[in-house]
């Protein structure tokens, strides 16, 4: 159901009864009008009719046409008189006005004269009145005279007297009258109109502020204040919202300081226990020396004990401290390793790993293990270097096997596998042993969590192996993620970027052809710029130009850019998209429009929005996105060297 507004509902309630009122007025006056106008003219013409039928008299009895004629013609000056006819007792006709003369035909009115003494119409249209009455001559008995009376009178019909009226005129005034009703009547409706709609504002308006500032207040703007009103109602609303507005200022201001007090001592309460934990693990990992020492020489001298014993239940004792000493001391390395990375003293060594011999070495370490349980272990791969710690990368496989091929049953498979994703390596490890729930696959990354050791059995490890592995892999950012369904085995996923040499990096990006060597291929002694507002970036970017060979000059913006291709020729510029006072397309432009002989221009960018790569396609440019491998802008500018000399 469609809704309306109290402005436009007050102006139907005003409109809509002295509407109707209007209308039902204006209907009964124009009707009695008309009805008085149309009587009018019947009585005028009646009158007309029965004044020239009398004068007519004589003239017809005495066969006097002259004089007819002009008893004729003084009536057809009267107004609204169309035509005049004037017949005998046979319809002969004896006089005439109005072109009735030639049109008359005998048969005209003959079905329609009627046989009274009196005027009557006889035909009627839109436009015009027909009127008849018969010319009589009345007569006296002469022996009768002295007591004549009316039913001593004889009358006898002379002839007819026909007359023609036009409504022209009564039809014209009816318009007029019409037009001014209606002029009237819609003067009244914008009257009322007008007023209504001056009271209703007086209405809304306010009912709108008090809206606004409703909406206001539920946005928290509770300053809001609404101003009186000459509606004594509508005043006491808003000031009513106006005590609302107050009351909810001051409990907020009571609420905001409970808050900022809770918040502050929440966030001390949070220092606090973060600077223990990190005293915690600060302190763990300093003493993670000295905690071994003690260690190894309890298990020195364990194995001293061990060879100097000589009876089995002896050697059964030693071997039994032995186990507890080798479970206190994986325990202990497993804790110095998660405090070691929650203290933040482990650094990664980003460097290109070999993949495919690292977990070629790392299956073989695994394979008397999987043996022991007759489990087929498998490994897929393909040379592939990838971007990360070797280290603390081998660490986190290592973990990752050594769970699979401990939860794996008898006789089962645990397979080792690589995959390419894009600028990424994925490295699976895969296993169709007992599986995670799926309510349970957060969980497992928790320290001392395992779910198929509640009774704690040392032989199947400590819980600390996946805490280890989430830990490592958000330092080293690499993306770990985990698919598993209950017996149906786990899938663990580490995803790593790859390091691309020149020939493949410029094989999967399609982009830039790889081009024969040339004499540009050592990019001695060529004239460079490094534009780019990042200080760490010009420099970073200028070091490495010169490790191959180019005089490099740096600009920070495009003002001081422009200045320096003005004055030096350079063989390359590469130049960042962003600066300070422009972008790199407006020095591409410049440099297109003022020098005859182009650089190599390669524009580098953070942003990857698709206008920029747009912009760059259609001024011929190469966009190079953040971070940029070295290989692979060393390709690039030495395929661009190549391309122009090809040009020249």
């Amino acid at each position: 159901m469609k809704r309306h507004g109290i402005e436009r509902q007050t102006l139907a309630v005003a409109v809509i009864p002295i509407l109707i009122l209007a209308l039902l007025l204006e209907s009964y006056f124009t009707y009695t009008r008309f009805a008085d106008l149309d009587r009018a003219l019947f009585d005028r013409a009646k009158l007309i009719v029965h004044q020239l039928a009398s004068s007519s008299e004589y003239p017809v009895f005495s066969g006097n046409q002259g004089l007819l004629q002009q008893q004729v013609d003084a009536a057809f000056a009267q107004q609204d008189v169309n035509s005049i006819l004037v017949l005998d007792a046979d319809l002969k006709y004896l006089a005439g006005a109005g072109g009735t003369r030639n049109t008359y035909e005998r048969e005209l009115f003959k079905n329609s004269l009627s046989e009274v003494d009196d005027i009557v119409t006889i035909r009627e249209d839109r436009n015009v009145l027909w009127f008849h009455q018969p010319i009589v001559a009345t007569q006296i008995k002469l022996d009768e005279l002295a007591n004549a009376t009316a039913d001593n009178l004889s009358s006898k019909a002379l002839g007819s007297v026909i007359v023609e009226i036009s409504k022209s005129r009564l039809n014209i005034a009816k318009l007029e009258m019409l037009g001014l009703n209606l002029f009237l009547l819609l003067l009244v409706l914008l009257s009322t109109m007008l007023i209504a709609m001056r009271v209703s504002r007086r209405i809304t308006l306010p009912v709108l502020q008090m809206n606004n500032a409703i909406r206001r207040i539920g946005e928290g703007h509770l300053d809001t204040h609404i101003a009186g009103n000459r509606v004594l109602e509508l005043d006491e609303l808003a000031s009513g919202i106006n005590d609302m507005s107050r009351l909810l200022q001051q409990d907020r201001n009571t609420l905001q300081q409970r808050i900022d007090e809770a918040t502050q001592e929440l966030r001390r309460k949070k220092e606090e226990a973060e600077k223990a934990n990190y005293d915690k693990s600060r302190f763990l990992a300093a003493a993670s020396h000295d905690l071994r020492q003690p260690m190894h020489a309890l298990g020195l001298f364990v194995g001293e004990l061990h060879s100097r014993l000589d009876t089995a239940e002896q050697l059964k004792i030693a071997s039994k401290v032995e186990e507890s000493v080798e479970a206190l001391s994986s325990l202990l390395d497993s804790l110095l390793d998660i405090s070691k990375l929650d203290a933040g003293i482990v650094i990664p060594q980003i460097q290109g790993v070999d993949v495919e011999s690292m977990l070629k070495r790392m299956v073989q370490d695994f394979v008397a293990v999987a043996q022991r349980k007759n489990i087929t272990l498998r490994v897929r791969c393909f040379h592939a270097k990838v971007l990360s710690d070797p280290v603390l990368l081998e660490r986190i496989l290592l973990n990752l096997l050594s769970n699979a091929i401990r939860y794996t049953p008898q006789n089962g498979t645990v397979l080792l596998c690589c995959r390419k994703r894009g600028d990424d390596l994925r490295i699976e490890v895969r296993d169709n042993g007992v599986g995670i729930p799926p309510t349970e696959q957060q969980n497992v990354f928790h320290e001392f969590v395992q779910l198929a050791n509640s009774a704690r059995d040392r032989s199947k490890g400590l819980g600390l192996g996946l805490a280890i592995v989430d830990r490592l892999a958000r330092l080293l950012r690499h993306s770990l993620t985990l698919r598993s369904s209950p017996n149906r085995g786990s899938t663990f996923s580490v995803t790593v970027p790859r390091e691309f040499g020149v020939e493949e990096l410029l094989a999967e990006q399609g982009n830039v052809p790889v081009a024969a060597p040339s004499r540009h291929d050592r990019m001695e002694n060529l004239q460079a710029l490094v534009v780019d507002d990042d200080m760490l970036v010009r420099i970073s970017t200028a070091g490495i130009l010169e490790s191959w060979g180019c005089h490099v000059m740096v600009a920070g913006d495009l003002q001081e850019s422009k200045e320096l291709c003005s004055q030096i020729h350079f063989d390359l510029v590469i130049c960042d998209y962003r600066l300070p006072d422009g972008n790199g397309l407006m020095l591409a432009d410049f440099i297109q429009e003022n020098r005859e002989i182009q650089p190599a221009i390669i524009l580098v960018s953070g942003d990857t929005a698709p206008e920029i790569q747009q912009a760059s396609i259609a001024r011929g440019l190469h966009l190079m996105y953040k971070p940029v491998r070295p290989a692979k802008l060393r390709s690039l500018v030495i395929f661009l060297l190549k391309k122009r000399d090809e040009l020249d």
